[in-house]
């Protein structure tokens, strides 16, 4: 867990649920597979990750550090069970299958595919594919990046007053937030249901397993980009993306406004 620091007097500190992933992780498919033609010429020399090592070749080296630093440098210590071997032969796997698939296997689901951004991350035991929801991919969906929503979203009592603080200094702060709910929110200390307005950044059927990034955006994962039946999660209107096929909740992400409302609930 990160916590907010450089404490002024009258500042409070609030924990970060999680950490921020960095947005120069983030490439399009061509220049992912620009760095992948880099890997594949050092391995017809015979240098590569194979076997979970970084053979000695000053390149290789810098390949690694340059594309993949975060994910065998920093997410082994924040993940237990993922091994810097792991992240080495996922390296391994990407540069020779993975990122020739890429275009194939989302292409359906995103518009402008090639003007999207991507990255891969460790989540629940793999490296999986996120794509960076930025304002850009917002314009591409759906027009424009100032789309009034309103929504709702569980906090507790430490959130809410972090969201409110940050707000205040005009922090941007993408927010997963939902209109459908039909399991109840698994967190137990998330008793605060609080009414925003925002602006859309992007809208989906069921929960995407999103996170933050370090320059104030989302990124959603990819692997959950389809929904029983083949439908597409990404909803193109946010205003009927109410289906709920998964019987959980949508998740409709937004930039905070302004707090309409919030109530304290007894959950359990």
């Amino acid at each position: 867990m990160q916590k907010k620091t450089n404490k002024t007097k009258n500042e409070s500190t609030f924990a970060v649920r999680g950490y921020l992933k960095p947005e120069s992780s983030f490439k399009t498919i061509s220049n992912w597979e620009s760095v992948a033609k880099q890997f594949l010429d050092l391995q017809s020399m015979g240098f590569d990750t194979r076997g979970g090592q970084i053979m000695d070749n000053p390149k290789l080296v810098s390949l690694v550090n340059e594309n993949f630093s975060y994910q065998y440098y920093v997410e082994p210590t924040q993940f237990p069970k993922l091994t810097q071997k792991m992240v080495l032969d996922f390296i391994e796997d990407f540069v020779n299958y993975r990122v020739w698939e890429m275009r194939h296997d989302f292409e359906d689901h995103l518009i402008g595919i090639d003007e999207c951004k991507f990255a891969y991350f460790y989540s629940r035991g793999n490296i999986e594919p996120y794509v960076l929801l930025d304002r850009d991919f917002t314009k591409r969906v759906y027009g424009n990046d100032d789309i009034e929503t309103v929504s709702y979203h569980w906090t507790s009592l430490d959130g809410l007053r972090n969201i409110v603080s940050l707000m205040k200094e005009k922090k941007e702060i993408p927010l997963s937030t939902f209109t459908v709910q039909s399991k109840q929110f698994f967190r137990p200390e998330s008793n605060y249901l609080v009414k925003i307005k925002g602006s859309l950044i992007a809208a989906f059927q069921s929960d995407t397993k999103s996170f933050s990034t370090d320059m104030g955006n989302k990124a959603a994962n990819m692997f959950r980009f389809t929904l029983p039946d083949h439908e597409d999660n990404l909803c193109k209107d946010w205003k009927i993306c109410d289906k709920n096929k998964t019987y959980l909740w949508n998740e409709i992400i937004v930039r905070p406004k302004s707090i309409i409302d919030y109530k304290k609930i007894d959950k359990y």
